[in-house]
């Protein structure tokens, strides 16, 4: 069995690393809001960075969904949350490919060979009916990081089959949470 190249293990350390150091900050829920709000594009791309980061190690896209929709206006939250669950899907996708793709192309089984080569030919059709489905389960968007489906099918198939989750869930989602926890007065 051969070893990822030192370059591999570096880069995967530092995103563990990153990624520890993120959920150790603690911020208050109210100061996060005021903070996002204030900064205007910088925490919109505090946002998207965040999103992209933890949602691939598993924070649920749903928390940053409903936040984004209790900072921003419907439109400004939807935009931000598309980008960032767009984010997260090439950041599972590049790191699966880079790390893991090579060792598990050479030992799937035949009955899986099948399902790889539907993600190479229909490639969008597939991401975008596993998206439509699984919105961005994270075993799901490794999977296609190993797999044949072009990175140009990936990115489009998932933009497309993300809009109708993140549109509920912007508009009902952050809805509902703010109902049901008011602001103190």
């Amino acid at each position: 069995m051969s070893r990822p190249p030192r370059t591999r293990l570096w880069l995967g350390s530092f995103y563990v690393l990153l990624v520890v150091a993120l959920l150790v900050l603690d911020l208050d829920a109210a100061e996060g809001q005021a903070w996002l709000q204030d900064a205007g594009a910088w925490g919109l791309l505090a946002f998207v960075a965040a999103f992209a980061l933890l949602q691939p190690v598993g924070v649920a896209s749903h928390l940053f969904v409903v936040t984004a929709a209790l900072v921003w206006p419907p439109w400004v939250a939807l935009g931000a949350s598309w980008a960032g669950a767009l984010g997260a899907g090439c950041v599972a996708f590049a790191f699966a490919r880079f790390v893991g793709r090579e060792w598990v192309q050479a030992r799937l089984p035949p009955r899986l060979r099948v399902w790889d080569e539907r993600l190479a030919t229909r490639g969008f059709r597939t991401v975008l009916t596993m998206r439509l489905l699984l919105f961005t389960f994270g075993p799901m968007q490794l999977m296609f990081g190993v797999s044949r489906v072009r990175f140009v099918a990936f990115v489009a198939g998932s933009a497309l089959g993300l809009l109708p989750m993140l549109v509920a869930e912007t508009w009902v989602g952050g809805s509902v949470v703010a109902w049901l926890w008011p602001a103190p007065v």
